[in-house]
């Protein structure tokens, strides 16, 4: 692979929780989980930080997102061209390059083109997935992430394309499975169908996950949580334009296809595991349950 993550010692100054002693624990512990791919050092770092440096809590999420990964490739597939370009003239998904006071990063997801007829469920999840992996593998794990969903334009029509078994499946990736520090997810320019979108995904939450979502009625009530120089031009921040970052983000991604083809190959073996799997991604079993900050 020509592509090279970020230098693991980076991230070791980072973040001096981030010890490489913990680190060589749970690569230790890889060894001996046969059903479980190599993992470069930068990634065990990330979970163990996405984990609050708990080791125990580390083994299950890294067991948690190989495992869905393989069972739900159509949720983590890597897009051809022609699909990603498509994807990405219909869907705005970016981690913005200014974080908050708190120093967490934005990833702002919103709609490009209003037309429903250019919107894949799928394909805007395998991008989501896409853009936020090579993020983390380019510039390491960050404090913590706000998520932002602009609503605008956003319709029945494109309520209609979720599927929700799918839906589930990206929400306890999100939850169980992410490298990632979810601090809050909020909603603005904010549309009459956002309260069926709330009803579709509430029984999907858990409770302090649910918490975390704010719908904003202005703004000015948005900005309260983040800063208007984080946000892009568009929205009259001190960010390049949405258009200009998704074309960064196409020509990132498109540059990156060796780095997509092998975290594609980073899948578990179901043959080789030792003890019932404990997903339920694809296979009987309850869902490792962890907390979220």
């Amino acid at each position: 692979m020509s592509f090279k993550c970020i230098d693991v010692q980076k991230l070791y100054e980072k973040d001096k929780n981030v010890r490489k002693s913990d680190v060589d624990i749970l690569t230790e512990w890889l060894k001996k989980q046969p059903h479980l791919p190599e993992m470069e050092e930068m990634q065990v770092a990330a979970f163990l930080h996405s984990c609050y440096y708990q080791i125990e809590r580390a083994k299950i999420t890294i067991d948690n997102y190989f495992t869905m990964k393989t069972h739900h490739p159509e949720l983590f597939a890597t897009l051809n061209e022609t699909h990603l370009r498509k994807s990405m003239s219909a869907v705005f998904v970016k981690v913005l390059p200014k974080t908050t006071p708190e120093g967490y990063v934005v990833i702002l997801l919103k709609l490009l083109d209003f037309k429903a007829d250019y919107f894949n469920f799928f394909d805007q999840v395998c991008v989501i997935n896409m853009v936020s992996t090579l993020h983390l593998h380019q510039n390491g794990f960050e404090t913590g992430a706000v998520i932002v969903f602009d609503s605008k334009g956003f319709t029945l029509s494109h309520l209609a394309k979720f599927n929700f078994s799918a839906l589930k499946h990206a929400v306890d990736h999100l939850q169980e499975g992410a490298p990632v520090r979810v601090k809050s997810v909020h909603f603005i320019n904010v549309v009459p169908v956002l309260d069926k979108v709330m009803s579709l995904i509430k029984p999907l939450l858990r409770g302090e996950v649910f918490n975390m979502l704010q719908l904003h009625p202005s703004m000015e009530s948005f900005h309260k949580h983040i800063p208007k120089e984080c946000m892009p031009e568009d929205y009259g921040g001190g960010v390049s334009s949405c258009q200009k970052l998704q074309d960064e983000n196409l020509e990132n991604c498109l540059k990156s296809y060796d780095f997509f083809q092998w975290h594609e190959s980073q899948r578990v073996d179901e043959m080789k595991r030792v003890g019932k799997c404990a997903s339920s991604f694809g296979i009987a079993g309850t869902f490792k349950k962890l907390n979220i900050d």
